[in-house]
Order: structure tokens, then sequence, then C-alpha cells
């Protein structure tokens, strides 16, 4: 017995290769369902003390956000 991996589409229940391979005449197969991934609603680009304040949650200050620095990452890598 052998095994052939095959990236395919498929479109209206049928079945088609993707790329240059070529699906065999006749075959018994595997097939796993791999779905898009939507990225999450909401804006991503909102800070965790911007959530918190969104949801009125009061702290003692103890914490810090570092995102809310956003001074706080420009030398890295240097």
């Amino acid at each position: 017995m052998s095994y052939q991996t095959l990236e395919v589409d498929l479109e209206n229940g049928t079945v088609l290769p993707r790329g240059t391979e070529s699906l065999p005449a006749k075959a018994r197969a595997l097939l796993t369902i791999v779905e898009s991934v939507q990225p999450p609603s909401g804006n991503p680009t909102r800070t965790i003390g911007d959530a918190m304040r969104e949801l009125n949650v009061k702290g003692r200050g103890e914490h810090t956000d570092l995102s809310t620095n956003k001074a706080h990452l420009d030398d890295l890598g240097r």
C-alpha cells in the first residue's frame, strides 16, 4: 500500500487537484477538511488597558500595561 498527499480544492462537492498534481483515476482516500480561519471581529489594536476601561475595571495601579507605552520597544533588536 502506498500513500500520497495532495492539496485539493472542494467545489460543489467535487474534488479538484491544486497545482500540478493529478488525481488517480481510481483510489480510496481519507479527506481532512481545513477551513479558512476568519480573524476575530472587533478592534484588534486596542490595548488591555483600553479593554479594562471599557469594562469599568478598577485597579490599584500595581500593574502596568506595556502596550500603552509605545516607546518601550523602541530599542528592541539594537
